[in-house]
């Protein structure tokens, strides 16, 4: 699948453009995995204890409830006390390794919080709809937080409320466990015992 098209606008500070676009290849590929998927096929597990993709999708919304909430109060924040500045922005050790910690491939596996987890039986639909929620305050809040500064301004973990990272990187975080679980998804798909799709019925000439 070709990567979505992009038009950098000058107008935007460079990290939450590359931010921005993160964000729109990451929804693109959220999107493409789960095209014609079948009911039995979201549900399909390779073995007890491990997740299927609707529940990968699930621990998605779970999660990003809590960090957007985080996220916005930060933002809402920066504004309050015009924390601004274009940037660019440098991170610490900590920051950067937190980071780099969510990227796939996953070497690293972390048992998720009970409030952290898929609600069970919760409809496909209903996780979908959420997941386009989220994304959507996603860019709604980048665009806000353009001309902040994004190394300054402070953001509690959804994990943890004593631990907290730069706005910037929890921008950064959100997109590298967006992917971590995708990929996680993709995994459940290409195991050979994935469900294959119900032929389509022949059509009588």
């Amino acid at each position: 699948m070709p990567l979505p098209p992009r038009a950098p606008d000058r107008k935007i500070n460079s990290e939450v453009e590359r931010l921005m676009y993160q964000f729109k290849v990451i929804r693109q590929e959220a999107e493409g995995l789960v095209i014609g998927m079948s009911a039995e096929q979201l549900a399909w597990t390779p073995a007890a204890g491990r997740w299927s993709v609707a529940q990968c999708y699930g621990h998605l919304n779970a999660t990003n409830r809590k960090m957007i909430a985080n996220i916005e109060e930060s933002v809402r924040y920066g504004r309050q006390a015009n924390l601004s500045s274009d940037g660019p922005f440098s991170y610490g050790f900590l920051s950067r390794m937190f980071h780099r910690m969510m990227e796939p491939p996953v070497k690293r596996k972390f048992k998720a919080p009970a409030a952290f987890q898929a609600a069970p039986g919760e409809p496909w639909e209903r996780i979908q709809a959420e997941w386009k929620t989220a994304h959507e305050k996603l860019d709604e809040l980048l665009l806000q937080a353009n001309g902040l500064d994004l190394a300054r301004i402070k953001t509690k973990s959804p994990a943890a409320r004593w631990l907290k990272y730069p706005l910037g990187i929890a921008f950064w975080i959100q997109a590298a466990h967006d992917k971590r679980h995708l990929w996680q998804a993709r995994q459940v798909v290409n195991d050979a015992r994935f469900p294959k799709a119900e032929k389509p019925v022949q059509q009588p000439a």
